[in-house]
């Protein structure tokens, strides 16, 4: 008071002055530094009271409470209760980021008033799995009891915490009225320490919610697992391998951020427990890389590219590695430039391919975008840039969400491009790679197991070769690029003849060989050329020039022929070579063996005398049907 009424007398002086503007602007001044220095001086009893919800509905009571910073980190919890330390504690308007070293530490001061209406017990927790220790102190048995503290964070075993959970819990017994409790928080990475309160039944609501979405996105990553294992092993396609692999890196990774690692699995190991968030993230990472370098198949056209992408994906164990045993605040640097170059090289990398005309990069590029926002914005968290919220705590979930069927789509597209290639490059040595027919070595096997089927179980089969014998002269009149469409015209024209169940092949230049399942007379093979013989002779509709195709044909009929499969082609083979192109007889049989007559009977000095003429063997007469001709 006395300082005021000094101050008072001062201005009035120089008011009465010449500069009264002066005067002015002092007086304001010298007011604000008096209101500013009597709000730094919050008596203890004036902190403020957080008034519990009579219905115990969850409430965020870090804006209500009183936050002060250890900076050396010696302070007891009897020395916080004493009325000189009381007097530093300040509220916070909101969420403030604290830049905490590992020697620091952070004490929170909560005065809850519950409400008579309240009932049941109550719980505190802190929604944030990266912390390293939370200890809370209470007294159990009034204002005049030792404080009692309990412990839970990511440096401390789950198994010892009071509570076990995802993050930091405790359970509150309070009386009706005010009731004051201690935090103290620990940490060696900037953060953000939200608050929560409500009734155990309210609480656990909260958390099945958390546990529901956090089950469904494991339990499609893990049964994507099992998807891809199986067919890695159906279509023996080491993409699904490599998928899998990266699917169970991210499982972990997002079980380690959002704590239901620590809780699940490795619960007794808190060393791990602490570097696991950073460790797997960079893991998985690089894992990212090498992922995104096999689908895009970059080596292809980006050989530079995709070794900058091989090198910094193997960078990731080793700084996974490193994770471990450096100082965390440096390791959290380093994790965020690293997650940096990653992001910006697969996005960059799935541009340049989407560019390029690869249909797979863009399913690529939409499924890594929505990811790589949200751990960009869970690394601006870490750094301490933007406070924590449900879009930084599962940004990253919600996002693999999106990222599984996305990618799985790029999979099954690339997939099915690698096996359209494999099966064309199979199909190259069964396939005439010109008309799409059976290779000439196939169509002998085919022969060989007709033959041994006639002979042993009495089926019906017909055996004929089919010469193009105009083939020549189209070469020479037209040149190859229209003998080779002929080709593919009298191709056209045999599948339009032939059944499903025979057999096509190309077996010369202009040659084909076909196999007639079931054919037991000469008039069905007969019917067969001369539909063929017909079909060539008519040009194609708008074809320039005008070439029409001939055919002529050998044939036998396996029940009428002992000979075996290379006998039986050499003989077809050596009738259409011996037929004239002008031939008004085209189709052309193999007639029925002779009976076998025993050398001991035969007259004659010479085994020449036993040698059956092949001419006797094939009909020289054979003809159109009378309705074609």
């Amino acid at each position: 008071m006395r300082i005021g009424a000094g101050l008072a007398k001062l201005i009035s002086r120089i008011g009465m002055g010449a500069h009264c503007a002066r005067a002015a602007v002092i007086w304001a001044l010298f007011g604000a530094l008096a209101w500013h220095g009597a709000a730094l001086a919050v008596p203890a009893n004036a902190l403020p009271s957080i008034q519990l919800d009579a219905q115990g509905k969850p409430a965020s009571v870090a804006a209500q409470a009183a936050w002060w910073l250890d900076s050396e980190g010696l302070v007891t919890i009897n020395d916080i209760t004493a009325t000189a330390t009381q007097a530093q504690f300040a509220p916070n308007p909101g969420e403030t980021m604290y830049r905490l070293r590992s020697a620091q530490r952070l004490w929170v001061r909560l005065e809850l008033d519950r409400p008579a209406a309240a009932s049941g017990d109550w719980k505190l927790w802190v929604p944030v799995p990266l912390i390293d220790v939370v200890t809370l102190y209470v007294q159990r048995d009034g204002a005049s009891s030792a404080w009692t503290a309990s412990s839970a964070g990511d440096t401390i075993a789950v198994s010892q915490w009071p509570e076990y959970g995802r993050y930091p819990r405790f359970h509150l017994s309070l009386p009706f009225g005010k009731t004051v409790v201690y935090l103290q928080i620990q940490g060696s990475t900037p953060v953000t320490v939200p608050l929560w309160v409500a009734t155990e039944s309210e609480a656990q609501q909260v958390d099945h919610l958390a546990y529901l979405g956090l089950g469904v996105v494991t339990g499609s990553l893990l049964l994507l697992i099992v998807l891809c294992f199986v067919m890695s092993y159906t279509y023996r396609d080491k993409l699904y391998f490599i998928y899998s692999f990266y699917a169970m890196l991210m499982i972990l990774a997002v079980s380690a951020y959002t704590g239901l690692a620590a809780q699940m699995v490795w619960n007794n190991s808190p060393v791990w427990a602490d570097a696991a968030q950073g460790s797997l993230a960079l893991f998985t990472s690089g894992a990212a890389l090498f992922f995104i370098d096999t689908v895009l198949a970059l080596k292809r056209y980006a050989p530079r590219l995709a070794m900058a992408l091989r090198c910094l994906g193997a960078l990731g164990p080793v700084l996974a590695l490193a994770y471990v045993g450096v100082e965390r605040y440096l390791g959290v640097t380093v994790l965020s430039v690293y997650i940096l170059c990653v992001c910006y090289v697969g996005i960059y990398a799935a541009v340049k391919a989407w560019r390029r005309g690869d249909v797979v990069a863009r399913w690529v590029l939409f499924a890594y975008l929505p990811l790589a926002a949200a751990v960009i914005v869970a690394l601006v968290r870490a750094q301490g840039w933007v406070p924590i919220s449900w879009i930084v705590q599962y940004g990253v979930v919600a996002a693999m969400l999106l990222e599984v069927p996305l990618l799985m789509v790029a999979l099954n597209m690339r997939s099915r491009e690698r096996h359209a290639s494999q099966t064309r490059s199979e199909s190259m040595a069964t396939q005439d790679a010109l008309t799409g027919l059976l290779t000439e070595h196939l169509f002998q096997d085919r022969l060989h197991q007709a033959v041994r089927r006639a002979r042993s179980n009495g089926e019906h089969a017909a055996v004929i070769l089919v010469s193009l014998v105009n083939h020549a002269n189209i070469v020479a009149a037209h040149g190859p690029t229209v003998a080779e469409h002929s080709l593919v015209r009298s191709v056209i024209k045999l599948r339009r003849v032939l059944r499903d169940v025979d057999t096509a092949a190309r077996v010369g230049q202009a040659q084909f060989g076909l196999i007639l399942e079931g054919a037991k007379t000469r008039d069905q093979i007969t019917q067969v050329a001369a539909r063929l013989i017909a079909l060539g002779l008519m040009p194609l509709k708008g074809l320039v020039p005008e070439v029409t195709l001939q055919f002529q044909f050998s044939a036998v009929l396996l029940h009428e022929y002992a000979d075996d499969a290379d006998a039986l082609q050499n003989k077809l083979q050596y009738v259409l070579s011996h037929m004239s192109p002008r031939t008004r007889r085209p189709i052309r049989f193999l007639n029925p063996t002779p009976p076998v007559v025993p050398a001991s009977s035969l007259h004659g000095d010479s085994a020449h005398d036993s040698v059956i003429d092949l001419n006797a063997a094939v009909e020289q007469d054979s003809v159109l049907p009378a309705s074609v001709a």
